[in-house]
């Protein structure tokens, strides 16, 4: 059974990645952006730069926002909030021959996680007994842990990592009465009584729990707006310097050089500004760009002329490195866009 499955996934694998091809263009593309370099001065903006006292984010707006994205970001699940007690091994004693300190055998281990599992089922039965409060305090338990635990399988159910996968743990808690108490659970930190306490319906989370985020995001976004606002007109200004030198919020850099697809002091880089790199000519003037922390304009001063001689010698290194790339990555691209097209319905909640 496990070669049939394995075998049926490799080849699956392996026919789609090997399905990966590169056209010419491809190759002098990354050719170009690699190895072709072009001087540009910039006009432009950080967005750290410009002061949030000076962009305004009203209340109106960020309630709109949560009304628009509230099903898709804002969103709880059904969660039973539950107590639990931990009883943990004692620690394997180790024997001392000489001046060396030797670890016992797994007998010693597995006796101290066999005295932890005794104790924790005493608990279990005097918490069923008496109740979970009274068990605590006869067994002198000095720390307990609630959690908010719901079914689906995300950040791990509610369970703390440290714990690891406990379906167990949420099945009795969703499949028993408010103030069930659990038999012993086997966690990866100890062994778990646990306690159902409360339950409490999904929903939305309040306004004011995602406020501040929700104003970070249009804070950001509206400095967007304003520098985009400062610069489309100074597109076809003749002297971008002393304009500068007026305005303390914007910065100019004349003679930058770097590759096409590499970075520039103060901007970075990204996909736009390569891009319209490559489709520049020196002495165009470019519209408004943005990369992650600064939005510009600029023109393209001087540009390298295409070396043939160099590319013909990289052409095929260049080739063989992009279709490794694309022969990693082919069963990935079309497994994710065959996912876009089916309809999918987990159940695992329902079963483990």
């Amino acid at each position: 059974n496990y070669l049939r499955t394995w075998l049926a996934d490799r080849k699956l694998r392996s026919i789609y990645n090997n399905l990966g091809s590169v056209s010419d263009d491809q190759v002098k593309r990354d050719f170009i952006k690699k190895n072709m370099s072009c001087t540009i001065d910039y006009l432009y903006f950080t967005l750290s730069g410009i002061p949030d006292s000076l962009i305004e984010v009203s209340d109106a707006e960020i309630k709109e926002r949560y009304s628009k994205t509230k099903d898709d970001s804002y969103t709880t699940m059904d969660t039973r909030t539950a107590v639990y007690a931990l009883f943990k091994p004692s620690p394997v004693t180790n024997i001392k021959i000489g001046n060396v300190y030797i670890s016992r055998d797994t007998l010693d281990a597995g006796s101290k996680q066999d005295e932890a599992l005794q104790e924790a089922l005493l608990f279990s039965e005097e918490a069923e007994y008496s109740s979970f409060k009274e068990a605590v305090e006869m067994f002198e338990i000095e720390k307990l842990d609630t959690l908010d635990i719901h079914e689906d399988f995300t950040l791990n159910s509610g369970i703390p990592f440290q714990m690891g996968v406990l379906r167990p743990a949420v099945r009795f808690v969703f499949d028993n009465s408010l103030g069930s108490i659990s038999d012993p659970i086997n966690a990866n930190n100890g062994i778990a009584v646990f306690h159902t306490i409360s339950e409490k319906r999904g929903g939305y989370k309040p306004l004011d729990k995602v406020k501040e985020s929700i104003r970070r995001t249009l804070l950001r976004e509206n400095k967007k707006d304003y520098a985009l606002g400062v610069l489309q007109p100074l597109v076809d200004l003749d002297n971008w310097e002393e304009f500068a030198n007026t305005n303390s919020l914007i910065q100019y850099s004349s003679g930058e050089t770097s590759t096409l697809g590499g970075s520039f002091p103060g901007i970075g880089k990204s996909n736009q500004l390569t891009g319209t790199l490559l489709a520049m000519d020196a002495g165009e003037i470019s519209g408004v760009l943005e990369t992650y922390n600064s939005l510009l304009i600029l023109t393209m001063t001087s540009e390298d002329e295409f070396n043939d001689s160099l590319y013909q010698e990289q052409y095929t290194s260049i080739r063989d490195q992009l279709l490794n790339t694309e022969r990693t990555r082919g069963f990935t691209s079309w497994l994710i866009e065959a996912k876009k097209s089916i309809k999918q319905e987990d159940y695992r909640s329902e079963v483990y």
